[in-house]
């Protein structure tokens, strides 16, 4: 999800440094190299070109500018990064697409940004760059990226609004998130805590640790009065109970949060977050989950598996002490659901440049980039299935500090998937769910706040 990786950044510029990486990454790159001038497109179709890319300041831009000059050396194109503040970031890539500047040629987007950018022609429709053999190399393989990114990334507008499933490539994945419970090994294992699957299980957990260490905050999740609060915990526990954003009902589009599902849901998650969350819930976003689980003050965390993974390196505080488990899901349910974001490369429709601005993207998203990224310890979660049988990744990401982190990824990865509804004017309606959250959690009843939630979405379609 969108963000500033401030917290991270020293991390990165370390891991730059460190032999190994520069090593491991020339090979890769010596290798990508030689694949590309075997291809059967020419890579220098474009050359003499300048384009600009601009990104969330974040380490999977990292893992792409570490790897530049290569493409420039291989295609003749001058690549020119603009990253910014995660907050920044977003306001001026509306600013900029929706006053149709050309000055950025790639863009960084998420799923539910493009939502609101394709309706209105500013992303430019990617399947004809995927499908014209002069631009797309053959190795290039798309269908290798996980069946549910690609899905998720294809819709057609109509009457400007989504219709997913089919349609146009708006976006390329570059790397993602799916979200999972996980927990410090080392305070669960002090105090004979078994590993939570259920809301009602954790809050039982809770209890027990609350017994035995009252410093210690049981759980973290995001509580803010934003749709990132819901995009993690929320909405992966809220599918397992059937609960639904959206459906249809007798052909038209209706909410489904006041359903008895939601209900149900709801009286559990907001009993859970009462129980076992800090008093600061609130105001909580992904800052204060992570540094709670890195310094050892939170037990367990749901939300993004990568931080897990960067707080478990070698050095770090926290490094060896975070395991990780599938989300949890409903009590009388036998499988848990895990909502996925998606970084992604999109062409800015504007762009003067489209043909250079394609070779950018297909070589950012290729096979070998996105396994140097992932060896580089950056691009945590590779957007393709390749990379999660690469033999260089699979010996870096088991080392004994990272846990259970492969085999965890592999378990959800399989049950990972867009869990919102694909509509435009998604984050009015799951503000409002937040704020609706914050309500119950302060006591409000969940019934009678989940009704006049429903009723406030259902005026606004």
């Amino acid at each position: 999800m969108p963000r500033t990786f401030a917290v991270f950044r020293g991390y990165s510029v370390k891991l730059a440094r460190n032999a190994l990486f520069c090593s491991t990454l020339f090979a890769g790159t010596v290798f990508a190299f030689q694949q590309a001038e075997a291809d059967d497109i020419n890579w220098r179709q474009f050359e003499g070109t300048s384009i600009v890319w601009a990104y969330d300041i974040h380490p999977y831009a990292d893992a792409v500018a570490a790897q530049l000059p290569e493409f420039e050396r291989l295609t003749g194109i001058k690549v020119t990064p603009e990253l910014y503040p995660d907050d920044a970031y977003w306001n001026k890539l509306t600013i900029q697409l929706s006053t149709k500047s050309p000055s950025w040629d790639v863009v960084g987007t998420g799923i539910q940004p493009a939502w609101d950018l394709a309706p209105g022609q500013l992303l430019e429709p990617l399947d004809g760059y995927l499908n014209d053999p002069k631009l797309t190399a053959p190795s290039y393989d798309y269908k290798d990226f996980f069946p549910a990114l690609r899905n998720a990334l294809t819709w057609n507008v109509k009457e400007g609004q989504i219709e997913p499933g089919s349609g146009h490539v708006w976006a390329i994945p570059h790397g993602f998130e799916n979200i999972q419970l996980f927990y410090r090994k080392d305070i669960l294992d002090k105090y004979g805590i078994k590993v939570p699957t259920t809301p009602p299980e954790m809050s039982e957990a809770c209890a027990k640790l609350k017994a035995a260490d009252p410093t210690i905050t049981p759980l973290g999740v995001r509580g803010v009065r934003f749709w990132s609060s819901i995009h993690t915990a929320a909405i992966s526990i809220a599918k397992s109970y059937g609960v639904h954003d959206f459906l249809l009902k007798d052909g038209r589009l209706d909410t489904g949060l006041d359903s008895p599902e939601s209900i149900a849901f709801h009286k559990d998650y907001v009993d859970m977050i009462k129980k076992c969350a800090a008093p600061s819930f609130a105001n909580d976003n992904w800052y204060q989950v992570v540094d709670g689980i890195s310094s050892g003050r939170t037990a367990m965390a749901i939300d993004s598996n990568m931080f897990g993974f960067w707080n478990d390196v070698a050095g770090k505080p926290a490094s060896g002490k975070i395991a990780f488990a599938p989300p949890l899901h409903a009590p009388n349910g036998k499988n848990f659901e895990s909502n996925i974001w998606i970084w992604s490369l999109a062409m800015n429709a504007a762009s003067k440049k489209k043909g250079a601005a394609w070779l950018f993207i297909q070589w950012a998203t290729s096979k070998q980039v996105e396994l140097n990224g992932a060896t580089a310890g950056k691009l945590v979660n590779s957007p393709r299935a390749s990379t999660w049988t690469d033999q260089a990744w699979l010996e870096y990401a088991a080392k004994p500090e990272f846990n259970n982190f492969v085999d965890t990824f592999k378990a959800v990865q399989g049950r990972a998937e867009l869990a919102f509804t694909a509509r435009v004017g998604f984050a009015e309606a799951i503000n409002a769910w937040a704020v609706a959250m914050q309500k119950m959690v302060n006591g409000a009843d969940v019934k009678a706040t989940l009704t006049e939630l429903a009723s406030e979405i259902r005026s606004s379609m």
